[in-house]
């Protein structure tokens, strides 16, 4: 990504390229999207595009960045500090912004939305471990690899649910979540503490 500007011109002009990108997400793939189509949307020149973004996968890198940013401030404001992975929060806020997560979640732009979040998750849910445990915890199996498989394990779930079109509530598929991956996990935290 180009070096961010920090003034506010500079700021509403990168949301006004990122929103007009989410906007064309929900119409069709990413691939089907061009630079011109993002500048017709956004109302801008081309000179003003290039001088915040290098092209169309910057803009969609920086949209998944926002959407994921997005996410986290809502989960802290939830205040869910004792949740490991507040997934019912993650599965409602998906479901309140449908459209562009599923326009994120297909095609060539997955992989940066799925790279860009796992990294995210993965952190969360390690710093969340670490910190339901005690000082003495000697490991069975490293943190990292818990953070990851839990991580890997909501990420497709999630990936599923918005793909069949969410054919179950937040709250049903959350049931469901829980119930698949984390009694091992909850194991490993028991045997850690004892």
């Amino acid at each position: 990504m180009k070096q961010q500007k920090q003034d506010r011109r500079s700021q509403r002009t990168r949301l006004m390229i990122i929103t007009a990108l989410g906007e064309l997400l929900r119409e069709r793939r990413y691939e089907a999207v061009t630079v011109q189509d993002i500048l017709d949307r956004a109302n801008i020149g081309r000179s003003t595009f290039y001088t915040h973004y290098f092209d169309k996968e910057d803009v969609m890198a920086s949209l998944t960045e926002y959407m994921m940013n997005t996410l986290q401030q809502h989960l802290s404001q939830k205040e869910r500090e004792q949740e490991i992975l507040p997934s019912l929060e993650m599965f409602r806020h998906v479901q309140e912004n449908y459209q562009v997560m599923a326009g994120l979640m297909r095609g060539y732009g997955t992989e940066t939305f799925w790279k860009i979040g796992q990294a995210i998750f993965r952190d969360r849910i390690e710093q969340a471990l670490t910190a339901h445990l005690s000082e003495n915890y000697s490991p069975s199996i490293p943190l990292p690899m818990v953070s990851q498989y839990l991580t890997g394990a909501f990420m497709h779930l999630l990936k599923w649910w918005v793909e069949a079109e969410m054919p179950y509530t937040p709250e049903q598929i959350d049931s469901i979540f829980r119930q698949l991956a984390m009694p091992g996990v909850w194991a490993i935290m028991e045997k850690a503490t004892e």
